[in-house]
Order: C-alpha cells, then sequence, then structure tokens
C-alpha cells in the first residue's frame, strides 16, 4: 500500500503539470502507462481509471484557468453538450474491443495526431500568435465546433485518453482559438465529459479492484494541475503545440510497435 502511494502520486503529479499545460487532461500519457503496467488487463478497466484520473486533472485545471479569466464559458458549454452523447457511447463500445486492437487503435490516433499538429506548426495559424483573449467571448462556427465536440467526446470515452488531444488543436487551427484560450476551454470540456464517462464506468463496476490507483493517482494530479495552469502562461503557445506533438508521437510509436 505504502509503495503505491510513492508510485502513483508522484506519477500522476507529473501527468497533472503536463496535462493541464498542454489542456489534454493527461490522459493520452497514463493509458499507454496504464497498458503497460496491467498487460492482462482489460481495455475498459484501464479506460475507466485513465477518465476518472482525467475528471480530477481538468477539473482542478480548470478551477486554476477560471481564476486566470482564460475560459470561454459560452463556447465550453457549448462543445461540452455536443461531446455528451459521444462520451456515452465510447464508454459502451469500448467493452468490446479486445486488448491488442485497442492498442493499435490507440498507437496509431495518437501517432495520427502528432503528425497532423507537426504539419500544421510548420505553418502557424492565427491561434498560435495571437494575445490570450481570457474567457473573452470569440466568433467561431458553432456547427463546426459542435460536430468536432462529438468527435472528441466519443474518442475520448473510447480511448480513454480525455478527448484534448484532438479539441485542443481543432479549436487552434480550425477555430482560430487562441493557444491559451483553446488549452483552457477544453480542460473545462473535458472535466464535464469525463464526469459522465467515470459514471457510466463506475455503474457498470470497472473500477472495482483499482480504486487504490485511481485516488492515489487523482491526488497526485489534483496537485500537478495547478502546477501546470501556473506554467502555461509562461510558454508560448506555439511550443504547446509541438511539445504535445512530441509526445504524441514517441506514445503512438511505442505502443504501435507492442502492437504489431
Amino acid at each position: 500500500m505504502m509503495l503505491e502511494i510513492f508510485e502513483y502520486v508522484p506519477l500522476g503529479f507529473a501527468i497533472g503539470a503536463i496535462g493541464t499545460l498542454v489542456g489534454a487532461g493527461g490522459g493520452f500519457i497514463l493509458m499507454p502507462i496504464l497498458l503497460m503496467l496491467f498487460p492482462g488487463s482489460d481495455p475498459e478497466k484501464l479506460t475507466a481509471i485513465s477518465l476518472a484520473v482525467v475528471f480530477l486533472n481538468a477539473t482542478s485545471g480548470t478551477l486554476a484557468y477560471v481564476r486566470m479569466r482564460r475560459v470561454n464559458f459560452k463556447a465550453g458549454l457549448w462543445f461540452a453538450a455536443t461531446a455528451l452523447p459521444g462520451a456515452v457511447i465510447g464508454v459502451w463500445i469500448n467493452a468490446l474491443v479486445p486488448r491488442r486492437y485497442f492498442d493499435l487503435i490507440l498507437g496509431a490516433s495518437l501517432a495520427a495526431g502528432a503528425v497532423f499538429l507537426i504539419a500544421r506548426s510548420l505553418r502557424p495559424a492565427l491561434g498560435t500568435h495571437t494575445t490570450p483573449t481570457e474567457g473573452t467571448a470569440h466568433s467561431y462556427n458553432y456547427a463546426a465546433g459542435g460536430f468536432i465536440s462529438a468527435i472528441v467526446g466519443f474518442i475520448s470515452s473510447l480511448l480513454g485518453i480525455g478527448g484534448g488531444i484532438v479539441h485542443v488543436p481543432a479549436l487552434i487551427y480550425l477555430l482560430d482559438f487562441p493557444a491559451h484560450t483553446a488549452t483552457a476551454t477544453s480542460h473545462f470540456v473535458l472535466a464535464l465529459t469525463a464526469l459522465i464517462a467515470t459514471g457510466i464506468h463506475i455503474w457498470q463496476g470497472d473500477l472495482d479492484g483499482f480504486w487504490p490507483i485511481t485516488i492515489y493517482l487523482g491526488a497526485g494530479v489534483i496537485v500537478g494541475a495547478q502546477l501546470g495552469a501556473r506554467l502555461s502562461h509562461k510558454v508560448q503557445g506555439v511550443w504547446i503545440v509541438r511539445s504535445l506533438a512530441t509526445a504524441l508521437l514517441l506514445v503512438g510509436a511505442r505502443l504501435i510497435l507492442k502492437a504489431l
């Protein structure tokens, strides 16, 4: 028990800091680690852990971003509402995917996201250069934003990665959100969608036997998220995107090689 505390709390702290810094909730880091730590566990069990931690991370980070006035609540509520149906469907389909194929799908998704980000970062969009207009009104295509969020909700619950790896670049490059506002608003959406997805997993009993690990990781991410939010205003938007892309590429390649 004590050994688990010293292992999982620091891991949660690192995930919380990095996940909040890039607005991705940390699930894209935690899920591959869980797959390696528990090679014999079913995807729905590990996804449940990851989404519970993403919820705590996103909630803690959102509170910090709210104090900084970076969250666009009007957009965030619309994105969350359109993401919730996909999040529910993703939880149900997750239980039907065999472990090997789950690893391959997750790895390919992360690698594809990395390639997209790297390619687009070579041609910076408006969002990567605009000075953050924290929490202020932003004009965007509501239909496009809702469609993107629906896809994000499905992917986040299916793969247990929170969806920020898709949502943040989509807000920046497709909807022209400033990078810092995109990370904060994405965190707000993650907190709402991950809450619903985690609730379904708990109802299905997917966290049975994994509660201690989830609690230790959660304790770490709550504190780490506060640090990530504080560091976010010191990192330029383009480096947020490039750092996210590098992490995605490394993790995705590792999962693909493991599954083949």
